[in-house]
This record gives C-alpha cells, sequence and structure tokens, in this order.
C-alpha cells in the first residue's frame, strides 16, 4: 500500500458527491484487510458522524469479504477441521477475535473431561461422564429463555456464556469428543441437531448401511447430552409429520453442520429484524 495514497482516499470519504464516494470506497475495499488500521485511525481523529458511519460500513464490508473469502478456501479444501469452519462464522460478528483463547478454552474443558474419563468403561459410561463434566460440572445448558439469541450460534460466547442452542452446543461436544478419541458424529435432524455414537469411528469406505448399523446411540446436546435411541427419533418425526428419510438417523459432513450453523443464525437475525445480516448470512448459504 501507499500511505500517501491511503491517507488522499479517506480524506475524500465525506466528499457529498455519491459517485466520489462509491469510487473511494471501492479502492479502499481493493486493498483488504491491510488498510483497516488506517480507516480505525480515521475514525478515531473524526468527530463526524456521517464520516463515522461511512469507515464503519467499509470496514464492515471488507470484513464481510474476509469470511467470505475465507469460508470459501474452508470448503473447498480444509472442512476436515470443524473448529476452523467454526471460528469463521465467529469471524463474522467478531472479526478481531483471539484464536489461541477460544484454543485455551477448549483444551481446559478437555482436560476437565480426560481427568475424569477412563477408557475401560462402556460407550454409554463414557458418555454419561463426558455429560456429568460439561454439563454439571462446567455447567452448560441450553438457552430455554432466549433461544433465537443470535449470540447462541457464537462459539466464542457460548465457551464464556455456557449457555447455546442444539447446533453451538452440538458443535462444541463434537470438537470435545473428538479431541478426547470418541467416535460422536452429527445429525442433521429436523428442527434440531442431534449426535450419534457409533462402535467404531467412520472411515470414507463406510457406507450408509454400515454407518447406520454402527450407530450405538443417540445424544441430545441441547438436553444436558440426554440418550435416546433410533425409535425415539421415528417418535419424534412421526410428532412432526415427517416422513422417516435415512439423513435423520445417520450423521452428516461438516460442511452440511456449519451450513446448519449459519441457518441459525439467518433464522436468529431475521427474529431479530437485522436484515443487513441476513442478507449478508444468505450470500455465505450460497457457498454450499
Amino acid at each position: 500500500m501507499n500511505p500517501s495514497e491511503i491517507h488522499a482516499l479517506i480524506n475524500l470519504l465525506d466528499d457529498p458527491d455519491k459517485e466520489v464516494f462509491e469510487h473511494v470506497s471501492g479502492k479502499l475495499m481493493a486493498f483488504g484487510s491491510e488498510v483497516i488500521p488506517e480507516l480505525e485511525s480515521a475514525w478515531e481523529k473524526t468527530f463526524d458522524p456521517v464520516l463515522h458511519r461511512r469507515i464503519e460500513d467499509i470496514i464492515h464490508l471488507i470484513q464481510s469479504g474476509n469470511t467470505e473469502n475465507h469460508l470459501k478456501e474452508w470448503i473447498e479444501t480444509k472442512s476436515d477441521n470443524l473448529l476452523e469452519g467454526v471460528l469463521i462464522v465467529c469471524r463474522y460478528q467478531y472479526p478481531d477475535l483471539k484464536t489461541d483463547v477460544i484454543l485455551k478454552q477448549i483444551d481446559k474443558l478437555k482436560k476437565a473431561i480426560w481427568l475424569e474419563m477412563n477408557y475401560d468403561l462402556t460407550p454409554l459410561e463414557q458418555v454419561n461422564v463426558f455429560n456429568h463434566v460439561l454439563y454439571s460440572i462446567q455447567n452448560f445448558s441450553g438457552n430455554t429463555l432466549n433461544l433465537l439469541d443470535p449470540q447462541n450460534c457464537y462459539l466464542n460466547h457460548i465457551l464464556e456464556s455456557k449457555k447455546g442452542n442444539s447446533i453451538s452446543l452440538g458443535i462444541l461436544y463434537l470438537i470435545l469428543a473428538n479431541e478426547l478419541k470418541m467416535p460422536v458424529y452429527g445429525v442433521n435432524l429436523p428442527q434440531h441437531f442431534i449426535l450419534s455414537y457409533h462402535t467404531d469411528f467412520i472411515t470414507a469406505e463406510s457406507n450408509n448401511n454400515e454407518i447406520r448399523r454402527s450407530v450405538l446411540f443417540y445424544i441430545n446436546p441441547f438436553n444436558k447430552g440426554m440418550i435416546f435411541t433410533k425409535e425415539d427419533i421415528a417418535l419424534f418425526l412421526k410428532r412432526l409429520n415427517i416422513e422417516p428419510e435415512p439423513q435423520y438417523y445417520i450423521p452428516c459432513d461438516n460442511k452440511t453442520v456449519i451450513k446448519i450453523l449459519i441457518e441459525n443464525l439467518i433464522q436468529a437475525y431475521k427474529s431479530s429484524g437485522v436484515n443487513d445480516k441476513v442478507s449478508e448470512l444468505e450470500r455465505l448459504i450460497e457457498l454450499f
């Protein structure tokens, strides 16, 4: 970047001519993230509310573009890393999110569960230990009082508040279970995200019939890790008048998990009337 050019462009941001502003803002956005510190510095030095808003809008558009680019790259080459996908979604709302802080919080939770875990236990007993630490000792729970709060979808907020929705708590459960070498996977059940526990880890060679036979039981991450069966899923679907499709019983991939997370965010922001975020997130959905 040429600092003189950047400063000259920033000085033109308060130009009343719409075409001039659009040209200037377009050139600034073309610089990407590198120009954000200069824009933030300019924001701090002015008291003009119009210039404040224009600078904020440009910074947000740059950061939204970064989110879109990073998510596209994750979908194409890095979707085996669920945590990285979640952090990309978090940075949509919290662009200055510190990854190391999140990693330390997750590692602390993992160690708390690991210290109580005995791998000679049966799968059901292992899950009971996992649930006891996560829900009873660490006090994580479903946010039943404000289910449509967008904050329920952001992992950093969940780790601080210890409250979330079924998809966010399910993602946290998946990340921790994966760290602890437990064969737990996400299942996209209509109106609810659940988890499945298997006899062993799923491989690329496993077909759907083998995967379905390998399910030992299901876990409800929103309701303190409650254990249930495929018969319970069938009953749940019957109550909703939904045909019991095979995909409601077997795991979905990480791309689908992140897509569900973004869809939950869209519904939350629609409920809050934040339509600009709805439009931005709908563009992210189109990447899948």
